[in-house]
């Protein structure tokens, strides 16, 4: 797993430069955090030898290559809730945790995804939806090799929120192996 941090929301640039580097060290899946299409188009350029993921919206026009799934932000609900509550006077700062059980966020999978995988990665996401799984769930060690999750053992929100470490598997800079 290779990490390049971008340090920007929207910058298709160096989004860009970012994914061919990646593509250009032999990547054959993308996954980007940022909201501009630029990794996908860049993973388009390959003609199909690397595909990637959309994140923030929809992104389905790079179907059926190379796009397979898409995060895609909802705010819709959060926004109407927060007004609501400012209009009724109710209101009150807060953090928020939404997700997929709140649907603000909804996870999308292309039609392009052979059926049966297709079905495997909507349970997944429907049981991330329904809290019976996590998107890190032990056994799970930090970088260093010290122990993080013990076996079956879901990562606390706060814990996601305030993670300062990789773990094991993940390098910046450089490539590691994951076992799976």
């Amino acid at each position: 797993l290779k990490i390049i941090w971008a340090y920007t929301w929207f910058d298709p640039a160096i989004e860009a430069e970012a994914a061919r580097a990646m593509i250009d060290a032999g990547v054959d899946v993308i996954a980007a955090h940022t909201d501009s299409t630029a990794t996908l188009e860049e993973a388009a350029k390959t003609g199909g030898a690397v595909i990637g993921f959309g994140q923030a919206s929809d992104m389905s026009e790079f179907a059926p290559s190379p796009r397979v799934s898409a995060i895609v932000n909802n705010w819709g609900p959060y926004y109407f809730e927060r007004i609501n509550a400012l209009l009724n006077g109710t209101y009150t700062q807060a953090d928020t945790w939404g997700g997929m059980s709140a649907r603000v966020l909804i996870g999308q999978i292309s039609g392009e995804v052979p059926l049966s995988v297709k079905a495997e990665a909507e349970a997944l996401r429907d049981a991330l939806a329904a809290g019976k799984t996590n998107a890190f769930v032990g056994p799970i060690n930090k970088q260093d090799g010290s122990a993080w999750l013990a076996e079956g053992e879901f990562a606390p929100d706060g814990d996601i929120l305030g993670m300062n470490f990789l773990v094991e598997g993940a390098m910046l800079g450089g490539f590691a192996l994951v076992a799976a």
